[in-house]
């Protein structure tokens, strides 16, 4: 039994009270009763793990969550939750924070991404039914909310010496493929955005597919 198993199970936790949680096998906290702790720069869980096997993959946390009935949920949950006023005044807090980082003098010679989001389906015959996607942005703001001006769903922003200068890496130009040409065409629509400065631009879009290589 490990050190954090025989914690719990004596019912104390490493801050000196009792251990309160709803986890199923191991956890420290509830909403009403969270651990707490007024100490600056600490991290409530850590790992520091390094690996220097020089085939395979590893990982730093592998966690798999299978629904065998109707019920649905997360992986992972994960909640930052501002519950005081000024919160991160000077500073930036986060749901979720994923980094790809490359020391000096370090190189990678296949892919790299800061964060992957893969929607998987195994082989059948079927048509994919639900309401999916590989991503969902989503904005949940109550009423009485004003959202700022400048206010998106994403943002994108360079925050090292040396920026990247393109929005999008996209599939090559085929017909009929996630990019493809179109031959005049007139704007039907537009997406609207704006600028860290504030600034309103739109991208120019169109319902017309007749135009379309390939077709709709």
């Amino acid at each position: 039994m490990g050190f954090y198993n025989r914690w719990q199970k004596s019912g104390v936790d490493t801050f000196g009270g009792t251990v309160r949680t709803a986890a199923l096998l191991h956890g420290s906290g509830t909403s009403a009763a969270p651990t707490s702790t007024a100490t600056a720069n600490k991290n409530f869980l850590g790992y520091w793990v390094k690996s220097t096997a020089t085939s395979g993959d590893a990982r730093g946390l592998y966690l798999r969550l299978y629904f065998g009935a109707a019920g649905s949920g997360e992986a992972i949950r994960a909640y930052a939750t501002a519950d005081a006023a000024n919160v991160a005044t000077g500073g930036t807090v986060n749901g979720i924070h994923a980094t790809l980082s490359m020391n000096a003098s370090s190189s990678i010679s296949g892919q790299g991404f800061g964060a992957r989001v893969t929607f998987d389906a195994a082989a059948d015959t079927r048509t994919l039914n639900g309401n999916c996607a590989p991503i969902l942005i989503e904005s949940n703001i109550a009423t009485g909310n004003t959202v700022p001006a400048t206010m998106a769903h994403i943002r994108v922003t360079d925050t090292g010496a040396v920026a990247i200068k393109k929005l999008f890496r996209l599939p090559t130009v085929a017909s009929a493929g996630l990019l493809a040409a179109h031959t005049t065409d007139a704007m039907t629509h537009s997406i609207r955005c704006v600028d860290d400065a504030g600034t309103v631009f739109y991208i120019m879009a169109t319902t017309t597919s007749s135009n379309r290589t390939g077709g709709a």
